[in-house]
């Protein structure tokens, strides 16, 4: 099969992916004073309190990042195009007001950003002059202009604007993996457009070693080859290619935290860890972000072996099903870990084995709904890395 030539998944299928991890959680009957004991225990304590920023002030304050963090960790990976952006500041030319900001003070006078990097992004690049206007509706006279070719005036009028900013300080103190205020709140906050995924709120949430480890992976040719992703380029931090940007996985950090499955699938196979692989996910992720950086390089090596491994083995389509030709994510897992497990096994020299034993099991019903994850629990999970396991050794 060439992958190359097999259509690249869309966002739907996509979401279709992160909705799969979550179990439903099943419903309990409380009496009225269980139910009573339950509100005041889950109550987000937050003190909130509300900035206005003219648009020289937000500019100097993204730039001191010991006053507002806009770090990129806190970026996901979906930006938006010199179009959006103009007409952000096509809305403060003509003074229409702009949703607020959120900001988490994690210190005193010490904030990062929740929601609404994009508008900062767009407002501190444009005074930088680092684009020119394009698409404007009201204002096209001003399409192709930088801030520093518009008239004194115009450039004055803009440095005035404000933009509200809502601060928000948490005095909940609850922080155990069944409530995290941190995540409560970037889960919920969604005045910018498109709410976080779960792989977007972890890498806000754990800006660690590792995560760049995740995005690092990710980013390898191995990587990219197998999962049918355009290759990293030199000045793609800067200037991502088209074909990037529409690629989901990438869109979406979904090839982040494709890697980071692997980490947790080895985690509940050793029985470290259980609940629903959504929570199995962000437990790994809040672990492993506490590895020093001298253990790091280890890490990233065992997945990378492991993949250029199995991929010289079974080849780029291995975790590919036969009948729909998309990629499966569990298939993935159980090839990725089965292999870790068997460190001694010859996998080139038996690969044709291996295929054969692989298109027979993916053939039988039974066999294939263990392979592609019907099922969401821990035992479903234990079994399809043991299944794969058996195809591997024979």
């Amino acid at each position: 099969m060439n992958i190359d030539n097999i259509e690249s998944l869309n966002e739907d299928e996509i979401e279709d992916w992160f909705e799969s991890e979550e179990t439903s959680p099943e419903a309990v009957q409380l009496t009225d004073e269980e139910l009573s004991q339950k509100y005041s225990e889950t109550q987000v304590r937050i003190v909130r309190s509300s900035l206005d920023f003219t648009l020289h002030t937000l500019s100097s304050s993204i730039k001191d990042k010991s006053y507002i963090d806009i770090s990129p960790g806190y970026q996901r990976r979906a930006r938006w195009d010199r179009k959006k952006k103009s007409l952000l500041i096509e809305s403060f030319l003509m003074n229409v007001p702009i949703p607020p900001i959120f900001l988490f003070e994690k210190d005193y006078n010490q904030y990062e950003i929740m929601d609404g990097r994009q508008r900062l992004e767009a407002i501190s690049e444009f005074l930088d002059n680092d684009y020119s206007l394009a698409g404007l509706e009201y204002w096209p006279e001003l399409n192709g202009k930088r801030f520093n070719q518009l008239p004194g005036t115009i450039q004055r009028g803009l440095l005035r604007r404000t933009i509200n900013a809502v601060v928000l300080l948490a005095e909940t103190t609850q922080n155990d993996e069944t409530f995290d205020i941190r995540m409560i709140l970037f889960g919920r906050l969604n005045t910018g457009g498109v709410k976080l995924n779960p792989q977007e709120l972890r890498n806000a949430l754990y800006p660690s070693q590792f995560n760049k480890t995740l995005h690092e992976i990710s980013r390898s040719d191995v990587f990219t080859e197998v999962w049918n992703i355009p290759k990293k380029t030199a000045d793609e931090e800067r200037s991502p290619s088209v074909n990037l940007q529409k690629n989901a996985l990438y869109k979406s950090m979904m090839d982040c935290e494709i890697v980071l499955r692997f980490y947790a699938v080895r985690k509940i196979i050793n029985n470290e860890l259980k609940g629903s692989m959504r929570k199995t996910l962000d437990k790994t992720m809040e672990i492993y972000s506490k590895v020093p950086a001298s253990g790091i390089e280890l890490i990233k090596e065992e997945f990378l072996s492991t993949l250029e491994r199995v991929k010289t083995a079974l080849g780029n389509d291995f975790h590919y099903l036969p009948e729909s030709q998309k990629p499966s994510r569990p298939l993935f897992d159980s090839i990725l870990v089965a292999a870790y497990e068997l460190p001694n096994l010859n996998l080139v020299t038996n690969s044709i084995a291996i295929k054969s034993r692989l298109n027979e099991n993916l053939n039988q019903p039974t066999k294939y709904d263990v392979l592609v994850g019907k099922g969401n629990t821990i035992e479903s999970i234990k079994d399809r890395v043991k299944l794969a396991k058996e195809i591997l050794e024979g």
